[in-house]
């Protein structure tokens, strides 16, 4: 038990792709949400058909769960202490488990059966990895040494040393003839498998290095480390090649896309980037954070992430290319995306925070949004998405910030005034002083269109400390408790965003988020019931 408090702690710092409540998660829908487990989950992994996923925790158990549907097919129990780590043997047919004891267990995946006891390491097991062809399991323990296995028999290979300290991360080269390990004497060191010889010390990192990643082509290793950037080194040569820079806080997570041209990386500072694994620039922020989530795991495909939240459940969301940092999206998404966009405002209040809003009736110059962007006070500021000198959108929100007295001129910026609120379903009208030629009022109906369980759905708004006038997509769930029920992850920036069905018209704006992080949305029935009541003069009438 002497190390669960630090392990754990550790977690909550070491976010694979953490997230917080400021932001606002894109490129991925949530579509399941596994709850068993009684306590932490420490530990998940990916079964190599991406079909079946493993988990461990603090109550002792491994659970296996079906990707696709989400549902429990087993729980293998046989480890007194919290189980961390948890890794698929490459054809998928066998687990290994790290615990609180230094022993490495190894499990039947179709049975569930406890098969092989590892006995080797002094101290407790923090890393673990197969080999390509999965012969031999590497694995790294805070006895700051290396142990290679013979996966068939069981018996220990040999025993890597030369780390000073905790090993936090092993893996293999593509070919499996190099293992590489990452530790917290600040080194990044390259082994001979065969051998298991020491072929190369990487130096520069300043401080621990918690993650590192082999590039498909086995050229390239990408490391992650608490000095808060990424290093790429030159496999054959042991060459620093490139930093990337940008992360704020330590970087947890670095993994190469099984395409090899994109790096993304998790900090404890709460994003996930996108970089370009040839320059080495930045490509987008693709996730946002929230403090009730402390890891999440990619498919080997790419296609699933599984997402950790501190009650123990875990929520798994598939990638769609509907959404990315430069979309190509599908048609549907693509004309809900350009019919509504010019209806779609930023609300800056100094007092609280951002918002999105929805321009409704152009001629009253009405909007829609949430009471609580709105606060106590009367007026707000507004920002229309403004086009530069190409007609492209800007969606830097610093261009906005910094040009108040043009964006003005051209009514791009204008101030909105509270004229009627209802406090019970946090909507709000505001009525606009000016408004730019280009704006447009929102496709919408009196009462919410029929849209059934599973229809795509589509969100826009200005998730805050990122790109303004983003989308994500979202699955309806129901209609209940005066709410839109939505599988979708929206945070800060986006309440008053408006969801759009594949036809482009308002179902509803986004009010907030319940316990699995899905999106409530008001109805738009609610709006001509507020606008009723408040007698407030517009310029639709019933259709």
């Amino acid at each position: 038990m002497k190390r669960i408090p630090f392990f754990i702690s550790t977690l909550l710092l070491v976010t694979t792709l953490s997230f917080s409540n400021g932001s606002f998660a894109q490129d991925y829908v949530h579509y399941a949400t596994l709850i068993g487990h009684t306590d932490l989950v420490l530990s998940i992994s990916f079964s190599p058909d991406g079909k079946v996923l493993a988990s461990g925790g603090t109550d002792t158990t491994i659970r296996l769960w079906d990707v696709v549907t989400g549902k429990h097919k087993k729980t293998l129990t046989g480890h007194t202490g919290w189980v961390s780590p948890v890794r698929f043997s490459p054809n998928g047919k066998t687990l290994a488990s790290g615990s609180e004891s230094p022993d490495i267990y190894l499990w039947n995946v179709d049975t569930g059966r406890h098969q092989e006891t590892l006995i080797g390491h002094k101290d407790e097991v923090f890393s673990m990895a197969f080999s390509p062809d999965g012969k031999v399991l590497a694995s790294g323990s805070w006895d700051g040494t290396i142990l290679l296995w013979d996966t068939v028999t069981g018996q220990r290979k040999k025993t890597l040393r030369g780390h000073a300290s905790v090993i936090y991360n092993v893996s293999f080269s593509p070919d499996g003839n190099t293992l590489v390990s990452g530790s917290s004497d600040r080194t990044i060191r390259l082994w001979d498998t065969n051998t298991g010889q020491h072929k190369k010390t990487l130096r520069g990192h300043t401080t621990d290095i918690w993650s590192i990643s082999f590039s498909p082509d086995g050229k390239t290793l990408a490391s992650g480390s608490s000095d808060k950037t990424i290093r790429l080194w030159d496999t054959n040569t042991g060459q620093h090649k490139k930093t990337l820079r940008g992360h704020t806080d330590r970087v947890t997570f670095v993994w190469y896309l099984p395409d090899g041209r994109t790096i993304a990386s998790g900090s404890a500072d709460g994003t996930v980037r996108l970089w370009n694994a040839f320059t080495g620039r930045q490509k987008t922020i693709l996730m946002g954070k929230t403090d009730r989530v402390f890891s999440v795991r990619y498919s080997p495909d790419g296609k699933t992430i599984a997402r950790l939240n501190l009650d123990g459940a875990i929520l798994l969301w598939r990638v769609s290319p509907v959404y990315s940092a430069n979309p190509n999206p599908n048609p549907h998404a693509n004309q809900a995306y350009d019919n509504a966009i010019r209806s779609v405002m930023w609300m800056v209040n100094p007092g609280i925070g951002e918002g999105s809003g929805v321009l409704i009736d152009k001629k009253f110059r009405l909007a829609i949004t949430n009471g609580h962007v709105i606060g106590t006070q009367n007026a707000i500021d507004v920002y229309f998405p403004a086009p530069d000198e190409n007609g492209e959108l800007i969606k830097d929100r610093n261009f906005y910030l910094k040009n108040n007295s043009v964006l003005k001129r051209l009514g791009y910026y204008t101030t909105g005034h509270v004229v009627a609120k209802d406090e019970k379903t946090d909507l709000a009208i505001i009525r606009l002083e000016g408004l730019p030629e280009t704006a447009r009022e929102i496709d919408w109906n009196f009462t919410t269109p029929t849209t059934n369980t599973s229809d795509l759905v589509y969100i826009l708004g200005n998730p805050g400390g990122q790109n303004l006038w983003r989308w994500t997509l979202g699955e309806f769930l129901n209609d209940q408790s005066g709410f839109l029920h939505i599988q979708s992850d929206v945070f800060g920036g986006n309440s008053g965003g408006p969801v759009l069905n594949k036809q482009g018209v308002l179902l509803g704006i986004i009010a907030r988020s319940d316990r699995y992080m899905n999106a409530l949305a008001i109805p738009v029935k609610d709006i001509n019931r507020l606008l009723s009541e408040s007698q407030l003069k517009h310029s639709r009438s019933r259709r």
